[in-house]
């Protein structure tokens, strides 16, 4: 159907002259042989001559070069000389043809702006391909850094657990053999201040050791064991003012202790790690102090222990509240020294014993730390948590003990603290000759050190009870930790000591281990 024949007229002329005027329509009329008989409308629009249109006409004629002229032809998008984009149609009329030219400006624009695009999504593409390559890259790079981590990580705990075993078993000999010397003595004066420095020096040089493996430790080695044993408060408060009251005097402070003992039931508490606490409070109170005192106040009071260190040091601002308590914090104010760990363990250790730490400072005027401490519950006997030596004396009355362990100092130790006890012992340097000997004539109670060289001490007593070894078994490790003691008891074991041996509660365990075979 005809356009004008639904079309108003007047639609339909404004659709014409519209349409029209915006294509800029060029007729040029030729004969058959390309001669221009006639030119129809705006040919300067086109960059053409009309006076001498011969230059332009040769360029038209070349288009339509090897095409038939006697059909119609369409040339879309040709740039002519003046820059202007044109379609182009040849139109045969009877022996001649029409060439008419209309404006491809609009179009040729809109081509050009897909064409762009389609550059810009293709370059695109190829970003999106190199950014997904490099994340893969990153990615890959990430997992490569996490591996090394992990085994970072792995190597530092294989490196705690080493430190561990190393520091402990021989401060396991120093103070078994101090025991065995203290019991020797001739009473002498002097003799017994030695001893006392010797002691006092081997705890201060544990607690520094114990903080360095605590914090290599950290929170994914496993829960603290703690070790509730009853705490002479007032031993503590000695040793405590022995150890920092020359320090303060060769600064020329003031150092005051105070005790209070308003309860009547005996304290109990892990003592090393009190220890390691009260250690670590009066360290920084005299390193950062100049003039003035240092004090500390232990009281144990309607079922609790409080411990209060007070300086008249530099103090605290409070915008270092709270970065004194991480670990090798050096964020202080002027004159901080040292590793920066003493906080950072105080808080982890008050932690791990359920209690609260709190502080008070202002900047100049000195620091005032707080601490309270609940006593910690008994724990059962089977878990290997003894606590002080029963008051009844205890003789081995013949009963046989085997010690096993690889280090001479430590097994010669053992023998003669359980010779002192009365028991019959014979010694093993590993487990196999351990389990040998068992086997051959099973002992009352077993004494096994968990790290010995090839099989383990946990193997051994899991071999042990397998084969039907019902004695009492102890295990000594230099690990101190909940998890740690749960593996030797599923192996079998009775009881679970760690070293450095606390000699009241190692005589309480072999009390009870002999009493009940």
């Amino acid at each position: 159907m005809s356009i004008d024949a639904w079309l108003p007229a007047p639609v339909g002329n404004y659709l014409r002259a519209t349409l029209i005027d915006r294509a800029h329509p060029l007729l040029l009329s030729f004969d058959a042989g390309w001669h221009l008989r006639d030119v129809q409308g705006d040919a300067a629009f086109y960059g053409i001559d009309t006076g001498d249109p011969r230059q332009s006409l040769r360029e038209l004629q070349d288009l339509f070069i090897g095409l038939p002229l006697d059909d119609h032809q369409d040339i879309p998008f040709v740039e002519l000389a003046n820059g202007r984009s044109a379609h182009v149609h040849l139109i045969v009329d009877g022996p001649g043809f029409h060439v008419l030219l209309l404006d491809a400006e609009d179009a040729r624009a809109r081509e050009r702006v897909q064409q762009q695009l389609g550059h810009e999504t293709a370059i695109a593409g190829h970003e999106k391909s190199k950014a997904i390559g490099k994340l893969k890259e990153i990615r890959s790079e990430l997992e490569h850094q996490r591996a090394a981590l992990e085994d970072a990580n792995a190597l530092k705990n294989a490196l705690i657990a080493t430190l561990s075993h190393e520091f402990r078993t021989p401060l396991t000999s120093i103070f078994g053999y101090l025991h065995l010397l203290e019991r020797r003595i001739d009473g002498s004066e002097h003799a017994t201040q030695a001893l006392n420095a010797i002691r006092r020096n081997a705890t201060h040089l544990f607690t520094l050791a114990e903080n360095l493996l605590e914090y290599g430790r950290g929170e994914s080695a496993g829960s603290t064991l703690l070790h509730p044993v009853e705490v002479d408060l007032a031993a503590l408060l000695r040793d405590l003012e022995a150890m920092f009251r020359p320090l303060a005097e060769d600064k020329g402070l003031a150092f005051r202790t105070n005790l209070v003992l308003d309860d009547a039931a005996p304290p109990l508490f892990d003592e090393v790690r009190l220890r390691q606490v009260a250690i670590n409070l009066l360290s920084n109170a005299v390193r950062y102090t100049a003039r003035g005192e240092v004090s500390v106040d232990i009281v144990w009071r309607d079922g609790k222990l409080g411990v209060d260190v007070r300086d008249s040091g530099i103090g605290i601002p409070p915008e270092y509240r709270d970065s004194v308590f991480k670990p090798f914090n050096h964020g202080g104010p002027s004159g901080r020294k040292g590793a920066g760990l003493g906080l950072s363990i105080v808080r982890r250790l008050i932690e791990q014993m359920q209690g609260s730490l709190t502080l008070d400072s202002q900047s100049g005027r000195g620091s005032h730390f707080h601490v309270d401490l609940p006593p910690l519950a008994h724990a059962p006997a089977n878990a290997g948590a003894a606590t002080a030596r029963d008051a009844t004396p205890f003789h081995g009355e013949g009963r046989s003990v085997l010690v096993v362990d690889d280090d001479p100092d430590i097994a010669h130790l053992l023998d003669a603290l359980l010779c002192d006890l009365g028991f019959r012992v014979q010694v093993a340097d590993n487990a196999a000759a351990a389990i040998e000997a068992a086997t051959r004539q099973a002992p009352d109670v077993l004494l096994i050190d968990v790290e010995l060289p090839g099989l383990s001490g946990n193997a051994a007593v899991f071999q042990l009870r397998s084969h039907g070894y019902c004695g009492r078994i102890v295990t000594l490790s230099a690990t101190p930790t909940r998890e740690a003691r749960d593996a030797s008891l599923r192996a079998g074991a009775d009881y679970y000591l760690t070293k450095p041996l606390d000699i009241d509660q190692f005589v309480g365990v072999m009390q009870r281990a002999a009493q009940v075979t």
